[in-house]
């Protein structure tokens, strides 16, 4: 099933009969200064016949020049999808010059009134930054976030009204996502694969620009090359109930592999091929990644027998012509990865590096494997280090640009923020904040370097919005008012 966007079309493209809106700025504030004086010089005359009012949506967000986005709000009553995200939450935008804005948005209303003398157009604006709040937001692509609204319903407050936007970060035109297909969001995203999954992993891409993402319990293709014509397409089954697709990942050529299953049903991995192909892995695939050679990777920790080692295996699986192959690159050969498992762990990818990198494995009592390793590199060798020659030893936050990972955890009894260069082996660890001053409660980075943190400063006991440039620079940055629930990366 393939469904069609809309585009919303902003007011500043509008024009014709005697009312004729041109040239308008695409900045919001003097759209709506222009579009309101147009509207008062449309007047009903005499010779006024009909008119007919098509309702707008949201018709521009203004996200241009943005690092990272801020859902700023408070803990509100658990909802039927497993927010806690409660109306009067708002959206902010970090810009490159490190000011956060707060991003407001309005319902544009076309009136179309016909006269003796042709169609006149009237504007009407209505602001909706008090009436529906936004609820997520994703990173779609380089090019596109997609942003979730929810409206309240009177007398059912756990099932408010959805509406769904794709946005094109270059100008904000705004796209309207079919009702009901929302991404599905990390809270309702069970069974993560590691520790540190997010929407970089319920959205992804292939190398033709397609976007996939989870929603209505199957993996959805969008296709946004044509902007004139979006599309979207269930690429499991599509039924009623969904799949029900809990992990999946997709590589350049758009060959997937996914889990699905649920309560009521068995669950299974399948490979799914760009020809629209299905087979079942001839072995047991969890946790698996994509490499930076588009081919995918998996891990598994051997079961027990005397004399047997039990350390992770890495193996790589090749696919050619619906034709699946396995080879075993290396094993995470580490006293501290004994009996331990992949999944459950931090993963980083380091573009710039072409490394991936696993760290702080589980083993089935819930205890971890204090250890660093490298399952993907150019030396196309797994290795791997004690997590204790970073200095730290538990991690709160992981996360990763395409230079550098980061981790926001404790020393000890002592709340440290570090920033790891893979080039070197060990890798090696810098203190972006002193240690013991700040705890991190969220951050971001973006692709070149720059961290966007909220979290409590120990000093004065105040909860801060702060950035760190790549030199090392920190910045405290305007309070929003509100909780940070959600501080996503933008470029």
């Amino acid at each position: 099933m393939q469904i069609s966007f809309k585009r919303i079309i902003s007011a500043g493209r509008l024009s014709a009969g005697l009312c004729r809106i041109t040239g308008l700025p695409s900045i919001l504030g003097p759209v709506l200064l222009i579009l309101f004086m147009a509207a008062a010089g449309c007047e009903k005359g005499d010779n006024f016949r009909n008119e007919t009012r098509v309702e707008g949506r949201i018709s521009f967000l203004d996200v241009m020049n943005a690092r990272a986005l801020i859902l700023g709000g408070e803990e509100g009553m658990l909802k039927s999808d497993g927010t806690s995200v409660a109306p009067g939450s708002a959206l902010f935008k970090i810009t490159e010059d490190g000011v956060i804005q707060e991003i407001r948005y309005w319902q544009i209303d076309t009136i179309y009134i016909e006269t003796e003398d042709g169609i006149e157009i009237e504007i009407d604006s209505v602001e909706l930054t008090t009436i529906i709040y936004p609820v997520h937001i994703f990173n779609a692509d380089d090019n596109h976030l997609i942003i979730c609204f929810d409206e309240e319903k009177e007398g059912d407050p756990f099932h408010p009204y959805q509406y769904d936007y794709l946005i094109r970060k270059s100008d904000g035109a705004v796209f309207e996502l079919p009702p009901g297909f929302r991404p599905e969001t990390r809270w309702t995203h069970y069974n993560q694969m590691f520790a540190n999954e997010d929407a970089s992993v319920v959205i992804q891409h292939d190398e033709a620009g397609y976007i996939y993402y989870l929603g209505k319990g199957d993996i959805q293709k969008l296709s946004t090359q044509n902007p004139d014509n979006i599309t979207l397409q269930a690429l499991t089954t599509g039924g009623h109930t969904g799949e029900g697709v809990m992990n999946y990942r997709v590589n350049g050529q758009g060959h997937i592999i996914f889990n699905s299953g649920g309560i009521s049903t068995q669950g299974s991995t399948r490979i799914r091929f760009q020809s629209g192909g299905l087979a079942y892995p001839e072995k047991k695939l969890n946790p698996y990644w994509r490499g930076f050679d588009n081919n995918f990777y998996f891990a598994y920790t051997p079961d027990y027998e005397p004399g047997r080692s039990m350390l992770p295996v890495i193996e790589r699986i090749g696919i050619d012509n619906g034709d699946v192959t396995y080879d075993q690159v290396g094993v995470i050969e580490h006293p501290n990865a004994w009996h331990t498992h992949v999944a459950g762990s931090y993963i980083f990818k380091l573009r710039n590096l072409d490394k991936i990198v696993v760290m702080e494995l589980r083993d089935h009592m819930e205890r971890e494997g204090k250890v660093v390793a490298e399952v993907y590199n150019t030396d196309q060798q797994v290795k791997a280090f004690a997590m204790a020659e970073l200095g730290i030893t538990s991690i709160n936050i992981g996360i990763s640009s395409d230079n550098y990972y980061y981790l926001s955890g404790m020393d000890g009894n002592q709340p440290v923020l570090l920033r790891i260069d893979a080039s070197v082996f060990p890798h090696r660890a810098e203190h972006l904040l002193p240690r013991g001053t700040h705890d991190i409660y969220k951050m971001v980075v973006t692709s070149d370097d720059f961290v966007a943190f909220h979290g409590l400063r120990m000093s004065d006991g105040n909860i801060i919005i702060g950035e760190i440039s790549p030199s090392g620079v920190v910045t405290q940055l305007d309070d929003i008012g509100t909780e940070v629930i959600q501080l996503v990366r933008i470029q």
